[in-house]
């Protein structure tokens, strides 16, 4: 106990002294009586013990803890090792670590399993269809913060996505085990295939299909491509030890509109251990006519040509650049106008574009001319000054009138508009808010609205081409920045009416992937209602597959995703409840395994990985020899932490209850002797 609180505790017994002498001896003093000695003594220990309780005197009390390094256990889960037959080894493994009495006394055991995803382990079914090997390094990162985690990966090394381990940066020791057989086999497979999503009727569309020989022998194979059981495609290819790598660049044609399927093969070797991987299916959507779309332009500026880009990534989609002053084309061509920055070289346009009710998107910027814009269309107008705004943007959740997703706007560059406020004399939606510096508001950035049949889009600011960039810096890939910009062309250039059910789901899927629908469902206002019950039904065209399962609301969309479903072709229903509205189509699952696509196990990366992290690699029957060499290894040891803790001297509770007795015992008293 310190000094100073032994001084308040004597100051305190002094005071509570001098107030009980006061108050019965002092005050009496010609009534010297047993009673008030008494009485006297009862109130010192009432206002002693209140003062007592005030100061709170406490201890410092030393704990000293011995804490165990962690040993951690990332179990592969994938259904390579179940089709490797290594899934009861694998058991084994694991239940001679729990069961290992000086292993667990050495340290704490943590076990977890892995796919796709990392979860702590409970049971192991080898069903995941993914493997990602950097994932539990990745957890085990943000997890475990001391470098003292020694860490044993179960796996066969195989790895279907995610990043490399061979040169991660990763603090603690790696011991893999890699369970199955390392020796390469005599193998024949197709690596990998290329081609497009999409293709227009009647074209010639590219294949590209690389083939891989994994042997020492001179071998001659036939390549097929099928399409409905019929072959239209076929090459012979001949291989060797140094000659294994073979391409096929070919043409098909697209005859028949919409979805259509097709079966790649390579002739199998005669002593093949994995002929699963000689085969691999494709999917490519025949388009039948593409969307045309102007941009109209009367300045030259970087955003157009990423505008053009980004919507062709759509193949369906043909956008042409050009001068208002220039152009002589036909608008009812066109399915959208673009109008970028107008300026009073745009009359003409926007009579045309009142008159046949086209569907229009107005970008504005530095050199748009507002005294124009504000008389020529009676939706918006705004106020503005020469003096230029930043304006980044914010994504608006609640946004309905077509699916869409956050790409990472919060990240992007800001537009920059002539300063002023847009007023709107239309009922209108906001996909983007403004920001402007650290203020984030609800005013408009990206809006959309309808009139009649017409639909329309404005965007209040200019180098919408930094957000492209900025998407494939965080991403690298345009794919995000593009799919947000194709759903908004989508919209505008779409001529029905907005239905108030959206279903948005792909044409086909593989074996190994999950599912996804994702819908919207919107009210009489065209807001989003998620009241709304949204169920899903789902049949097989191929086998008796039936389900129906409701929606779950995420934000602003219904969402479900489904695994574990059969190749074949399926039929989906997404209807409401209550409500006649209702979308149907089809999708198709392609079958491929990529986890049965490998012959042996794979130490290569986690070899390197263990060598990186000063570990060791084991193999089949070795977990003993990793256990003895896990017990035995002096750089894990036991850390002794100390911790002090503040431990109060008196319980308040029973001390206040003593105080509670000792004020009524005197009360009592001094009522009995008629003090009172």
């Amino acid at each position: 106990m310190k000094t100073a609180t032994l001084l308040w505790i004597l100051l305190a017994a002094t005071v509570a002294l001098l107030i009980a002498v006061f108050q019965y001896i002092y005050k009496n003093k010609n009534e010297k009586s047993q009673l008030n000695y008494w009485l006297s003594f009862l109130r010192f220990l009432s206002i002693f013990l209140i003062l007592l309780l005030i100061i709170n005197p406490s201890f410092n009390k030393q704990l000293v803890e011995v804490v165990k390094p962690n040993l951690l256990i990332a179990v592969d889960n994938s259904n390579s090792i179940k089709y490797s037959s290594q899934n009861e080894y694998v058991n084994t493994i694991i239940n001679k670590i729990k069961s290992d009495t000086e292993l667990n006394e050495k340290y704490n055991v943590n076990l977890y399993k892995f796919g796709n995803t990392l979860s702590i382990l409970d049971s192991l079914n080898f069903n995941e269809t993914q493997t990602n090997i950097a994932k539990p390094f990745y957890e085990f990162n943000d997890i475990y913060k001391s470098v003292n985690n020694p860490t044993i990966i179960v796996t066969d090394g195989n790895q279907t996505i995610g990043n490399t381990v061979e040169f991660m940066n990763y603090k603690s020791p790696v011991f893999p085990i890699i369970v199955g057989d390392t020796t390469a086999f005599e193998d024949l497979f197709i690596s990998q295939l290329n081609v497009n999503k999409d293709t227009y009727i009647n074209n010639k569309f590219p294949v590209e299909v690389f083939i891989n020989y994994l042997g020492k022998n001179s071998i001659k194979k036939q390549f097929n491509v099928y399409s409905k059981g019929t072959r239209i495609y076929s090459k012979q290819f001949e291989f060797s030890k140094s000659d294994n790598v073979k391409t096929a660049s070919f043409y098909l044609n697209a005859t028949t509109e919409g979805k259509q399927y097709y079966t790649t093969t390579i002739e199998e070797l005669s002593n093949e251990k994995n002929v699963i991987n000689n085969t691999k299916n494709f999917g490519i959507n025949v388009i039948k006519e593409e969307s045309k779309i102007a941009i109209l332009t009367s300045i030259s500026h970087p955003d157009l040509g990423m505008l053009k880009r980004s919507i062709e990534s759509n193949k369906q989609r043909a956008v042409t650049i050009n001068k208002i002053s220039d152009f002589k084309g036909n608008y009812s061509d066109y399915k959208l106008i673009i109008l970028y920055q107008p300026t009073t070289k745009f009359q003409n346009i926007f009579k045309e574009i009142k008159e046949k009710q086209l569907n229009y998107f107005i970008i504005t910027g530095s050199s748009t001319n507002w005294d124009f814009l504000n008389k020529n269309q009676n939706y918006f107008s705004k106020n503005s000054i020469t003096e230029l705004e930043n304006y980044q943007p914010v994504y608006n959740p609640n946004y309905a009138v077509f699916l869409s997703d956050d790409i990472g706007f919060s990240g992007f560059a800001p537009l920059q508009d002539q300063f002023g406020d847009v007023a709107f004399t239309v009922p209108y939606n906001s996909l983007l808010f403004q920001k402007i510096g650290t203020f984030q508001t609800e005013k408009p950035l990206l809006v959309t609205f309808e009139d009649n049949n017409q639909k329309i889009a404005v965007l209040l600011g200019e180098n919408i081409w930094n957000w492209r960039m900025n998407s494939f810096n965080e991403t690298k890939t345009f794919e995000n920045f593009d799919g947000f910009l194709s759903n908004l062309i989508q919209y505008l250039s779409s001529n029905q009416k907005s239905k108030q059910l959206n279903v948005a789901v792909n044409s086909f899927f593989y074996a190994n992937e999950a599912v996804q629908f994702s819908a919207s469902y919107l009210d009489k206002n065209f807001n989003f209602d998620n009241r709304a019950k949204l169920w899903l039904t789902i049949s097989g065209t191929e086998n008796n597959f039936y389900k129906k399962i409701p929606f779950a609301v995420n934000q602003n969309r219904f969402v479900i995703e489904l695994t574990n479903i059969e190749p074949g072709e399926y039929e989906y229903t997404v209807s409401v409840e209550n409500q006649k509205e209702n979308t149907s189509g089809k999708f198709k699952i392609l079958p491929f395994e990529v986890e049965q696509q490998f012959v042996n196990a794979n130490d290569n990366d986690l070899k390197q990985l263990s060598i990186n992290t000063q570990g060791k690699i084991y193999y089949n029957n070795q977990e003993d020899q990793l256990i003895k060499d896990l017990v035995n290894d002096d750089r894990f040891k036991n850390i002794q932490k100390s911790k002090i803790i503040k431990t109060p001297l008196i319980d308040w509770k029973w001390l206040l209850g003593f105080v509670v007795l000792l004020l009524s015992l005197e009360w009592f008293i001094r009522k009995y002797h008629g003090q009172i």
